[in-house]
């Protein structure tokens, strides 16, 4: 299961499961204590998390009043082209996740830092009018972290702005959130029942016990994202990346945490950019 601000990276394909195997056994006090409303995200996070986090640094979220997303400048005026943005922020470096609402009118779109930046921020703001932006609180952004942003479900666009050490800020790409429905015999196409598989874990210590999904076969899906109902969202798991030509394959897992009095955990498939529910797992049997 992600940390609030540590998706599982299978766009960047990178497996980071030693802090959610941790986070499994704290229970839900410690989890909603490390989340930064997450929201979503989230990973994707999960985000990552809700933020996702990285192991050397601790985020913290700034909510300021936005500027306008034309230039991307801070109060005093300052703003960085896209080509200096991009410097500190490689756009390839981002993966994108948008994870639909349960019981929300508002879903999210996480943006996963996956590779290497010199950013000293990321800031990401909504064509809606949500932003959310996480620093560190000493040097630069890190690999894993995740910021995410409420979107409205009825179509949005998310800009991404790199921050640097002195509060300039500037953006480096811009993407459409993958909020057209998909329908179930699209989404059956596209993830198939028989290219998932599910393994529970009883719980050791604390109160969740552990949800493996297992991508078994290749799929047509640009992201997966696994959603628990009753364990607390900061558990939710993202991998792929929604702007990427490569899809979910084989080998891929999520991981959750999930309630051993029962729980449902639903798994949804971004597509061309559409969104909708693959599957749902319910259990423990």
């Amino acid at each position: 299961m992600p940390s609030p601000l540590a998706d599982s990276d299978h766009g960047g394909r990178i497996a980071h499961r030693s802090r959610r195997k941790f986070l499994l056994g704290v229970g839900a006090t410690a989890a909603l204590a490390g989340c930064l409303d997450d929201g979503k995200s989230g990973d994707d996070t999960e985000t990552e998390e809700q933020t996702d986090d990285t192991e050397t640094t601790e985020p913290t979220d700034k909510t300021t009043t936005p500027d306008p997303t034309d230039g991307g400048g801070d109060e005093g005026g300052q703003r960085l082209t896209r080509a200096d943005a991009r410097e500190l922020l490689p756009s390839e470096s981002l993966a994108f996740r948008y994870e639909p609402p349960l019981g929300s009118s508002f879903g999210e779109l996480w943006v996963a830092l996956v590779g290497e930046a010199d950013a000293a921020a990321i800031r990401v703001e909504a064509e809606s009018g949500g932003y959310n932006e996480v620093t560190p609180q000493d040097g630069t952004v890190e690999p894993y972290l995740g910021v995410p942003v409420q979107v409205d479900t009825d179509g949005d666009e998310v800009t991404v702005f790199a921050v640097n050490g002195d509060g300039a800020r500037g953006p480096v790409t811009s993407v459409q959130v993958p909020t057209d429905e998909l329908t179930a015999g699209e989404a059956k196409q596209a993830v198939p029942p028989e290219a998932l598989s599910f393994t529970y874990e009883p719980p050791e210590v604390g109160d969740f016990g552990s949800l493996t999904i297992e991508v078994t076969a290749e799929t047509d899906a640009d992201t997966l994202v696994a959603q628990p109902q009753e364990a607390p969202g900061t558990f939710t798991d993202r991998v792929g990346n929604v702007v990427d030509d490569e899809t979910v394959t084989a080998g891929t897992t999520l991981e959750v945490a999930v309630d051993p009095a029962g729980d449902e955990v639903r798994i949804s498939a971004s597509v061309n950019g559409a969104t909708g529910e693959v599957t749902r797992w319910q259990g423990p049997e």
